[in-house]
């Protein structure tokens, strides 16, 4: 009897041990902000704990004892504290959360749509910071693409590792994103640069690789999402005034000028600041370029009125203003809604064909100059809601309007409506798991006489887009990270639709502390544009035909990785190294062959068109080295990588085209293709090399950027044939030949701090005068000098 009462005391005690608990509470904020941080991952043993809610607080109730609490957040150094929790009602442990200055915790969003590190995705994934674009005095966003590892940018047409030729700007297969929200012109899917806001700038996400999953059908290749920046505690402005010329060309035969150098020269500006509940952003800028490609040749016997300038060259004038608002709700804890917009107007010209490469090197051939008038403005609404539990729904917007009106008869214009509902919840199905969810849908209406290719020749074209996502982030053991996601997705332009399913996965080990495995899979799928199938439009003697009939074209792709940080002195970094293989099925491609019978006036039936040309493979291997801190007293910035690609067909003597007369044999790629060798496809850059090195010394600055492009191998024949001809000449048969190494641009800066706040910068680009051509028939700037001066309030 004594020994069960004697058991009954001790499980009566044992109960009430374990019974008195003790809430342990507390708010994570910002060490330098001060802002309170969502979200914050607060645990007493590994699994076990809680996240801190919109106004970064947390509570759990501890049983009385010593514990290790951790603290973690995507971009923070992880905190520790070991805390002994007494019998008592609660108590409180407030802590600040720093920054991490470790290149790998750099957060990112781009990948799973959900803040990461770095070195956690699956995919391969360059950031460029925005402190190279104003340091640089980038004015539009191409310009700082071609310093992100595996970029090039040609004829406006971005390349992500081989993965695009020559379309004349249709079609894009990298989707660019503004805020995650498509910014591809709705009719052609092309982006324009100029447009894209740089001055609040938060940082550029590139994604290399099937993306299709996430961002749809233009995501063949990759994605580059263009992340804007919210106003922090301190109110922020900034102003750039800047002024440049360009030099005698490398070939100074080449200058047209005489003494009047074309000069070019604008301002931009920028403002932050919060109102209580109110996030204010406004911004904008001007520029005015007079353009380093002269006007047309004209006849001897000419009268010139202006000595300048006797027709269109290749000018440029633009304004642009953006402006965005957030309320964060008082009364409604979590709930954010806002409202965001650009709008720009602009005066330029493309060129499209060089004269010849002697005196007309930098100035068009008659006939191949295109005039723009231009207007376009987004405006973005958006409403996000963050619950107490960490759902996160967002329900965000744009309406998209462009008017061009172009001389040629290629005037056009398009509205463009777009929306997305987004879910995402992280929840712990054995272990961390973040699952997003999203329903999306895009409708254009495109009245433009560039595509008037339809059966009924008319100047009226629609298309629209629904989709729907899924995709699950997930976390095991603390080292092994892994993705997968499917998408559907159904198009229609006109009468025409399909719909595809596409699918990804991946897997990202962290084999020790900073070094990170990785490996991915994924799918993608790009209906062609508007533009590539109704288009019809001429430049001098070459006429551009539609192709209503144009099918969409797939591909997969994988890749394996790996991610090592470093740590050399006060300067840290990682290293990523990676192969990849890219195979493409109906792959698209703008070419040249015998599309109607021959007239006097229609270059005998021939022409450029975009058509399905087979297949198509991509392979390679990249590495990239960022890294940023110190030696001594000097503070360094780098980012650097070189990439190899193997870009060829699969199917080189695949028919894509039946000739219309007789005597004339059908096309492919090997007898349309200037140099079949290796059957590598036309109109692609190879080997590229990115390095851009900046240094800060007390109030001096000073940098330099290096840029190699391998010379472009194949091209279509005609342009040699018709050279050599003599019927448009422009000596690309003597170009080809003579240029084979490739080019290294060199950009280099310097700058003094006059003031806390001003800043006098010096900035030289193509320093060695290279004379060259990223696209056979389009000439690059000559070198250029500009004075900047900026002002950070």
């Amino acid at each position: 009897m004594m020994r069960l009462l004697a058991l009954l005391l001790a499980l009566t005690g044992a109960f009430y041990s374990t019974a008195q608990t003790t809430l342990l509470k507390g708010v994570v904020r910002d060490s330098l902000s001060g802002e309170p941080l969502i979200g914050v991952n607060v645990t007493h043993a590994p699994g076990k704990g809680t996240a801190t809610n919109v106004d970064g607080a947390y509570s759990m109730e501890l049983p009385v004892g010593e514990y290790t609490i951790t603290f973690s957040f995507v971009g923070y150094t992880t905190l520790t504290r070991y805390v002994f929790v007494p019998q008592a009602n609660s108590i409180t442990l407030d802590v600040r959360l720093s920054p991490s200055a470790t290149q790998l915790d750099m957060v990112v969003v781009s990948a799973g749509r959900f803040e990461q590190r770095v070195g956690e995705v699956t995919q391969s994934l360059s950031v460029l910071r925005p402190e190279i674009v104003q340091n640089k005095n980038i004015v539009s966003m191409d310009q700082a693409l071609d310093q992100v590892p595996g970029v090039v940018v040609v004829d406006e047409d971005p390349q992500i590792r081989a993965g695009s030729g020559f379309s004349y700007g249709a079609g894009s297969r990298v989707m660019v994103l503004v805020d995650d929200m498509p910014i591809l012109s709705g009719d052609i899917g092309r982006p324009n640069w100029t447009f894209l806001p740089l001055e609040n700038l938060e940082q550029v996400e590139v994604i290399k690789g099937a993306s299709s999953v996430l961002y749809g059908s233009a995501a063949l290749s990759g994605v580059i999402n263009v992340r804007t920046a919210y106003p922090r505690a301190e109110p922020r402005t900034r102003a750039t005034v800047f002024s440049g010329v360009y030099g005698t060309p490398g070939s100074t035969a080449a200058k047209w000028w005489g003494d009047n150098a074309p000069l070019f020269g604008g301002a931009n500006f920028f403002h932050s600041q919060q109102f209580g509940p109110l996030d204010l952003v406004i911004g904008g800028n001007a520029f005015a370029d007079g353009g380093f490609v002269g006007p047309e040749p004209i006849p001897a016997d000419s009268v010139a009125a202006d000595p300048l300038r006797t027709g269109p060259g290749g000018y440029e004038q633009r304004v642009r203003f953006n402006a965005g608002l957030r309320w964060r709700d008082r009364k409604v804890k979590g709930l954010t809604y806002g409202i965001s917009g650009n709008a720009m107007r602009s005066r330029s010209t493309s060129v499209f064909i060089w004269n010849d490469i002697e005196e007309g090197l930098y100035r068009p051939k008659t006939g191949t100059v295109t005039r723009t008038q231009g207007s376009q403005y987004y405006v973005d609404p958006q409403v996000n809601y963050r619950t107490s539990s960490g759902t996160r729904h967002t329900l965000r917007g744009r309406f998209h309007r462009q008017v061009f009106d172009n001389d040629n008869d290629q005037s056009n214009s398009n509205n463009t409506l777009y929306g997305e509902y987004q879910l995402q919840q992280e929840v712990d199905l054995l272990g961390q798991t973040m699952i997003t969810a999203g329903v999306v849908g895009r409708s254009t209406n495109s009245v433009a006489e560039l595509y008037r290719g339809g059966l009924d020749g008319s100047d009226r074209n629609t298309s629209s887009n629904l989709a729907g996502y899924l995709q699950l982030d997930k976390k095991l053991f603390d080292k092994l990270a892994l993705s997968l996601g499917m998408r559907y997705e159904q198009f229609k332009v006109n009468d025409a639709d399909t719909a595809q399913p596409v699918f990804r996965a991946g897997a990202t080990y962290q084999v020790h502390k900073a070094t990170y495995l990785r490996a991915s899979y994924g799918q993608g799928f790009r209906y062609p544009t508007i533009g590539e199938r109704y288009i019809r439009t001429a430049l001098g003697v070459l006429n551009i035909y539609p192709n209503p009939d144009l099918r969409a074209e797939q591909s997969w792709n994988v890749e394996a990785g790996i991610k090592q940080g470093f740590k050399l002195g006060n300067f840290m970094g990682y290293l990523d190294v990676v192969v990849f293989r890219q195979d493409f099925q109906d792959y698209v491609e703008f070419t040249f062959g015998q599309w109607v019978p021959p007239t006097p006036t229609n270059l005998g039936g021939f022409g450029f068109k975009s058509v399905n040309t087979g297949g198509a493979r991509v392979s390679g291997y990249e590495f990239e080295v960022v890294g940023k801190g110190s030696v001594g007293k000097v503070d360094l910035t780098l980012l650097m990588g070189y990439t190899h690609t193997l870009p060829v067909s699969t199917t080189p003597d695949q028919v894509y085209a039946t000739a219309v007369t007789a005597n004339t044999p059908p096309s492919t790629y090997r007898n349309t293709s200037y140099d079949p060798t290796d059957n590598i496809l036309k109109f692609r850059v190879q080997d590229l090399f990115r390095a851009d090195l900046q240094t800060d010394y007390k109030r001096l600055m000073a940098g330099v950027s290096f840029r190699y492009n391998s010379h472009v191998r194949n091209i279509d024949r005609v342009f040699v044939d018709l050279d050599e001809a003599n019927f448009l000449s422009t000596g690309i048969a003597e170009w080809m030949p003579e240029h084979t190494t490739g080019d290294l641009i060199v950009d280099a800066r310097v700058g003094v701090d006059l003031t806390e706040v001003a800043r006098v910068a010096v900035i030289v680009n193509n320093l060695t005068n290279e004379v060259y051509s990223l696209r056979p028939l389009s000439i690059e700037a000559p070198r250029s000098v500009q004075v900047q001066l900026t002002v950070n309030l």
